[in-house]
């Protein structure tokens, strides 16, 4: 490779890493929904500060590694009508490269430890706020999130509700495949791994939905398998929980009733309904689903249109998704999907 050359690669790249970092500070560019940026929890926040140490001290070496380099190109270049010789060499020098070793093994020291002390920080709840943690254990299905509150007497399913301001002591965990957890904006990621439990814990500090994602290929509904994470005000939380530990709400109408009779025909053997007999484990806890923002995964909303199509288009609304009346050998009338929906929309 020429000089010329070589510049050009040397340029090229502090150019790209310039715009890489443009691109992180350029207003509005990072405060989405899933932004690592746009932060509300102190784990987040420890997060994105290793992270623009990272970016920090990574930034310095290439910009002394490249500065050098260009410097050594120009100040030691061949110039024209000069008789060119071979520089005096330092290959094989042991100072140079025990210099250079140590030099390079501190930087990474540099680097490691603020990552490692970040890693012990978000692993579990820091002492002084354990007493006042929330137990949640999230359990990754294909592809589907559930939630239990130990403590609580609480399963629900793809929106897990904590207080503000509150820490949240989490257990990770899978039943099928490898997952992985992850809410940009409060914590993660982790994974979830079958026959394995990891911990983590967040905590949010501003009231809000939190968008969350599985971030560990789990088959053909990876993309799709999402969460919500409701951060309620202490007292909607409260009322929450109180409404979470009901069971399900009896049918009052005629259509309930009828699609209440249909759910017991087969959607019983997957999903549970608290009170109605129906205690299936294999699908989502729709004790209260009727109260949820959202269905399939947080995908869609949770509207009558949506709720109708999902019943009578699983596969088409959602890739590999398991869900399949004919193993369970349901066969249901238009009649019967509108009753099942406003049976299911009246669970709240």
């Amino acid at each position: 490779m020429n000089a010329l050359r070589l510049i050009q690669v040397v340029l090229v790249s502090i150019f790209l890493f310039g715009l890489y970092i443009v691109t992180l500070l350029w207003p509005g560019a990072m405060d989405g929904p899933m932004s690592i940026m746009d932060v509300n929890g102190p784990v987040a926040v420890e997060q994105k500060t290793v992270f623009w140490f990272t970016v920090a001290v990574s930034a310095f070496l290439m910009l002394t590694v490249g500065g050098v380099f260009l410097y050594a190109i120009f100040r030691f270049r061949a110039k024209p009508g000069q008789d060119f010789h071979v520089p005096e060499q330092t290959h094989g020098s042991a100072k140079l490269e025990i210099a250079l070793i140590v030099a390079s093994c501190l930087l990474l020291l540099v680097i490691a430890i603020p990552n490692a002390k970040a890693l012990f920080y978000v692993s579990e709840v820091p002492a002084d706020k354990k007493a006042e943690a929330i137990k949640v254990v999230a359990i990754g299905h294909q592809w589907w999130w559930e939630f239990q509150y130990p403590d609580l007497g609480i399963t629900t399913a793809n929106e897990l509700h904590i207080p503000v301001g509150k820490p949240i002591d989490l257990q990770i965990k899978a039943v099928d495949v490898i997952h992985a957890f992850w809410v940009p904006r409060l914590a993660g990621k982790i994974d979830a791994t079958p026959g394995q439990i990891n911990t983590m814990w967040m905590q949010a500090d501003k009231a809000g939905k939190y968008h969350g994602q599985c971030t560990e290929y789990c088959g053909d509904s990876h993309a799709n398998m999402r969460f919500f994470v409701m951060a309620d005000e202490p007292a909607d939380f409260d009322a929450w929980v109180r409404n979470e530990k009901k069971d399900g709400v009896k049918p009052s109408t005629v259509e309930e009733v009828n699609g209440q009779q249909v759910f017991m025909k087969g959607c019983n053997s997957c999903h549970t309904v608290g009170g109605s007999g129906a205690m299936g484990v294999v699908g989502p806890n729709l004790t209260h689903f009727g109260s949820r923002t959202s269905l399939g995964s947080a995908i869609y909303p949770n509207t009558d249109e949506h709720l109708v199509n999902w019943i009578k288009f699983p596969k088409e609304m959602k890739p590999g998704n398991l869900m399949n009346l004919e193993q369970v050998n349901m066969v249901v009338s238009d009649k019967d999907v509108h009753d099942l929906v406003a049976y299911l929309k009246s669970l709240k």
